[in-house]
């Protein structure tokens, strides 16, 4: 289950996470901005985390407004836009175990 947390504007450590090797990639993202060039969003599985990996998450909680874990299906509440899309994109391929996914801007970029 996805890990959200929100920060307060002037944090500035880092959460800490296990480190995880990334799996397969599910995809690849051209995001566009007025303010900058574009960039690739590359994302992948990043697996599920055992009861002792998430026991050692250590988020500084002084510092965070609120934490929850979010399930797929309400994630797009808290990711807007094309960064919502990219990762329900994501998720879509992970759940069918097709191949990666190119995306612009989190749409499937058509041929």
């Amino acid at each position: 289950m996805p890990v959200r947390a929100r920060r307060l504007p002037d944090s500035t450590n880092p959460p800490t996470l296990p480190d995880l090797e990334p799996g397969r990639l599910l995809a690849v993202d051209r995001a566009r901005g007025s303010a900058r060039p574009p960039i690739a969003a590359y994302l992948y599985d990043g697996g599920v985390l055992t009861e002792a990996q998430f026991a050692a998450i250590r988020l500084q909680e002084a510092e965070l407004l609120s934490w929850e874990l979010v399930e797929p299906a309400g994630l797009g509440r808290y990711l807007l836009g094309p960064l919502g899309l990219r990762v329900a994109a994501a998720l879509a391929v992970l759940d069918s175990g097709g191949g990666t996914v190119e995306l612009e801007d989190g749409r499937p970029v058509t041929t």
